[in-house]
């Protein structure tokens, strides 16, 4: 199993607590308790023939007045690709379309990335797409490791420790924070 579909299955597990630690806004918003995971996204690239599966896909209700269903998609890139906001935007399209209702993309960078798309065409901007992104090398290791939970633990040990004099050390007990805490068992975390 490659390390995309451990992130994956990471997400999928500990999703609330990803949004709680990074987006906690959107979090607050979603009802978690009839969570769908939609992990048969596939998508056919119609000009290379080639097809595609989405990230983490999760169908979730809002808290706010009228039921509404929202979409969180995340994807996760260890190095961003040339292609990749422009995928970002076809998944993006794709979803809506398909499911009709509103997505909230999100992109998991490990060493950072472009966090939208904009195109052109007679000098005229006809495109603008963004998305939210967690830029984990980027992040200060010391601003997260104090976070409760299992994400900001596991994610911790991903995150910048430049400026952490006992750099090697605090990598080494957010790794091992996170083999003994049994990150396949959710209940171990949440009350």
């Amino acid at each position: 199993m490659g390390h995309d579909q451990r992130f994956k299955e990471f997400l999928q597990t500990f999703l609330q607590e990803f949004l709680k630690l990074f987006f906690p806004d959107v979090e607050s918003r979603l009802d978690f308790r009839a969570i769908e995971f939609l992990d048969k996204e596939v998508f056919t690239n119609l000009a290379e023939g080639s097809s595609r599966r989405a990230g983490v896909v999760a169908k979730l209700t809002t808290h706010d007045g009228e039921p509404e269903l929202v979409l969180v998609h995340i994807e996760i890139e260890a190095r961003p690709k040339k292609d990749f906001q422009a995928r970002m935007f076809e998944y993006y399209a794709l979803l809506c379309a398909r499911h009709k209702m509103p997505v909230f993309p999100v992109v998991i960078y490990i060493h950072g990335g472009k966090k939208g798309l904009t195109t052109h065409l007679f000098g005229r901007e006809i495109l603008r797409f963004r998305y939210e992104s967690v830029q984990l090398a980027r992040l200060d290791v010391e601003e997260y490791r104090k976070g409760v939970g299992p994400v900001a633990v596991a994610l911790g040990a991903l995150m910048d420790s430049s400026r952490t004099p006992e750099r090697a050390q605090l990598r080494a007990s957010l790794l091992l924070q996170s083999s003994r805490a049994g990150l396949t068992r959710r209940d171990s975390f949440c009350s």
